[in-house]
């Protein structure tokens, strides 16, 4: 991997082939370790044996399976269940005490950061300063879409990660599907799928492309009820709500990135996130840090393998 940019991968991404046990944690690790993956991040809630409180015998075996396959746990990505309870969600205190239990965890199994979710709320999320500081261990949110770095929250979870006083124990982990801005080969194979006749969907997307309005693209076309509905969907999932220019703002402090995808060609493209501009970007920027395979394609007839391999293509190519 060329400059100081480094190949991870979410293990979520490997969710079809973990979740019908033809591959077990061990297998998950040995395979992308074969194809250059250098760090992991482990979805401790999917693949962590009594999450939240693994046993001290499990962080063992876990720490040696990445000795063996010469991997950093770079990332523990942490879940805070506000539905854990049916009467009500979590309180203030009950959140800040799950977050501390993952971080100690995390700094059992050797992780250098926490990845967290915007379920934490800015006041917490300061909060928790001082037990960063005290375990050693950095607490990161995604920003995933429909955020972007204008939405209000994130304005203020990025004036307190910009903060001199967080010491770099605070950041962003940018989702590239904030770029995303038209739909990808599973969405259409849906839409198909579902009734969505193919010269009114290349109608649809060509005019969604453009920049038109949903109402504009309904009035534009005989749709049925059911293609309405589809317009709608796409101008929901499909409408990037941030601008490419947005990742060299956010890079300052961000220590990790999701490189989130749903299909690559056999050509390692993709062409419903513009890769390449964010990964110049990257590149110019003088970015430390790994940038993580994070493929949702999640359907049981594409082999989830071939789509990680040619992430690793794809990425590898745009870094020389």
């Amino acid at each position: 991997m060329a400059g100081k940019v480094k190949l991870g991968i979410s293990l979520f991404s490997l969710t079809p082939l973990f979740v019908t046990r033809q591959w077990d944690l061990e297998r998950c690790l040995k395979e992308v370790h074969e194809m250059g993956y250098e760090g992991i991040e482990v979805v401790a809630a999917q693949m962590v044996p009594n999450y939240p409180y693994p046993s001290d015998e499990w962080i063992q075996d876990f720490k040696g399976l990445l000795k063996k396959y010469e991997l950093t746990l770079v990332t523990w990505s942490a879940y805070i269940d506000m539905g854990i309870r049916a009467d009500r969600d979590l309180t203030e205190e009950e959140i800040i005490q799950y977050t501390r239990n993952d971080m100690i965890y995390a700094k059992k199994a050797g992780a250098q950061m926490v990845r967290t979710q915007h379920a934490i709320s800015p006041k917490i999320y300061k909060r928790m300063l001082p037990f960063c500081k005290e375990i050693g261990v950095k607490l990161v949110i995604e920003m995933h879409s429909p955020h972007h770095p204008e939405v209000d929250v994130w304005k203020e979870y990025l004036e307190i990660m910009r903060d001199p006083a967080s010491e770099g124990y605070f950041g962003v982990v940018p989702d590239f599907g904030i770029f995303q801005f038209t739909p990808h080969k599973i969405a259409i194979d849906s839409y198909l799928e579902g009734g969505c006749r193919k010269e009114a969907l290349d109608k649809i997307i060509m005019e969604h492309e453009s920049g038109r309005s949903l109402e504009e693209i309904i009035n534009a076309g005989d749709y049925t009820e059911y293609e309405k509905g589809v317009i709608a969907d796409i101008k929901h999932k499909f409408s990037a709500p941030a601008k490419v220019g947005d990742l060299a703002k956010l890079l300052s402090c961000t220590p990790y990135i999701h490189g989130k995808f749903h299909y690559l060609e056999k050509n390692c493209e993709d062409s419903t996130i513009p890769y390449g501009e964010l990964m110049e970007s990257i590149k110019n920027s003088g970015f430390e840090g790994y940038i993580a395979c994070e493929y949702e394609g999640h359907r049981f007839d594409i082999d989830p393998k071939e789509q990680i391999n040619r992430f690793a293509i794809m990425i590898d190519k745009m870094l020389k």
